[in-house]
């Protein structure tokens, strides 16, 4: 069974006569029935996992349009919606907060094509594989839909809010029960894709849903070394996702702010300057949306941020010394761009034989200059030791030889 789509209701015989029963399982159930009242927040078990998204004609995902155009090109699953399907229309249904979703009701907005086989329906690269359908032709546009289905819900997640339902179909299975589903908010002559109506969250009154947030943290951090958090935000009940931003907090200053996903996920960055050496306690902060979801945030997570290593000291000598005069070098002390210019003390070893002579000198913005003393005629080794800093780890250089002369 493929139903055809014929455009003749609006403003004509009217909604009620193009509802139809897809398996058994009606469109625009009656008010009568179980799904509404208490089990209005029983979700649809007919609803897959599978998403639903638009595309335009060269496959780009679409995500906002005019309610007076076709709902963009093509409408497509991202997986199978039911196994051994060839064929897939597309429904539009008022979501309703007194009626569980499986009675929402619903009409039927696009033709049927087919997406598999011989005469599937050319579509771009991009929908491949996928369960798609065209929203362009002789359909109905959301303007038509809202004059037919008035979306009259005052509850801030259902307030102009429609669901489209992808459902797929064969010759010998007929059209199936199964379905994938994406949600769009219709405000003024727009629409834009949201996210699902909170089941049992339709009255003006309603609580906001309490949420958790959870954090996955790396196992170190590190001072000079970029590092993110993975942060879900989880509603305690339906099925819409918690939206808004996340927040990565130490103490009382905020590391960094991520948008959450329609899934209710997000990845926070930890840049690489982010944070200083040293012992800190970190936490994720959800500051919950408006009326709907509650605000939460993640056990807290304390780290001892490691310090950074620095590049090996290098000597550069300048003056040379000789037993009866004394020289000149500079020492530097590298670090990755960016980062905080090394800083402290620095010890410089030299050795012949059994001779040895250190000099301690202030390294400043990674540089320092060192006197070297007089030294007897000979090869003398020298070793620059960094001992390190609030940022920086100690480093010693190469040893690096000296030839010093009588005069």
């Amino acid at each position: 069974m493929h139903p055809r789509v014929k455009k003749t209701w609006v403003g004509a015989v009217g909604v009620a006569l193009a509802l139809s029963t897809i398996g058994g399982v009606a469109l625009g159930a009656g008010a009568d029935d179980w799904y509404t009242g208490g089990n209005a927040t029983v979700p649809d078990p007919d609803k897959t996992a599978v998403a639903l998204k638009l595309y335009d004609g060269s496959g780009a995902q679409v995500t906002s349009g005019s309610t007076t155009a076709p709902i963009a090109a093509f409408a497509a699953a991202d997986g199978a919606v039911r196994t051994g399907d060839d064929y897939a229309n597309l429904f539009v249904h008022l979501p309703q907060a007194d009626t569980a979703p499986g009675a929402w009701p619903g009409v039927q907005v696009t033709g049927t094509d087919r997406f598999a086989g011989a005469g599937a329906v050319a579509a771009p690269a991009a929908l491949t594989g996928k369960p798609y359908v065209r929203t362009t032709g002789d359909g109905y546009t959301l303007s038509e839909v809202a004059a037919g289905l008035p979306n009259a819900e005052t509850g801030p997640s259902f307030t102009g809010v429609y669901e489209l339902r992808l459902r797929t179909s064969s010759k010998a299975g007929g059209v199936s029960n199964e379905y994938a589903a994406t949600y769009v908010k219709v405000t003024g002559s727009t629409w834009t894709v949201t996210s699902a109506p909170v089941l049992g969250g339709g009255g003006g009154e309603a609580e906001p849903v309490a949420t958790t947030t959870t954090a996955t943290w790396p196992s170190a951090l590190t001072y000079g070394t970029a590092a993110s958090v993975s942060v879900t935000v989880t509603p305690a009940s339906g099925e819409a996702k918690p939206t808004g931003a996340v927040r990565l907090v130490s103490g009382t200053t905020t590391v960094s702010t991520a948008p959450l996903t329609a899934a209710g996920t997000a990845s926070l960055p930890v840049a690489r300057t982010a944070l200083a050496p040293g012992a800190r306690t970190l936490k994720v902060v959800y500051a919950g949306a408006a009326d709907v979801f509650t605000a939460s945030e993640s056990a807290p997570r304390a780290y001892t941020v490691r310090k950074a290593a620095p590049g090996r000291p290098t000597l550069a000598v300048t003056k040379k010394p000789s037993a009866k005069k004394a020289g000149a070098a500079t020492v530097a002390v590298p670090t990755a761009a960016g980062l905080v210019k090394a800083a402290g003390k620095t010890l410089v070893v030299l050795k012949k034989g059994r001779a040895t002579k250190r000099v301690t000198v202030n390294v400043v913005a990674g540089k320092a200059t060192v006197k070297l003393p007089k030294l007897p005629a000979g090869t003398w080794t020298v070793t620059v030791t960094y001992q390190g800093s609030a940022y920086y780890l100690a480093s010693t250089s190469k040893v690096v030889k000296i030839r010093s002369k009588k005069k």
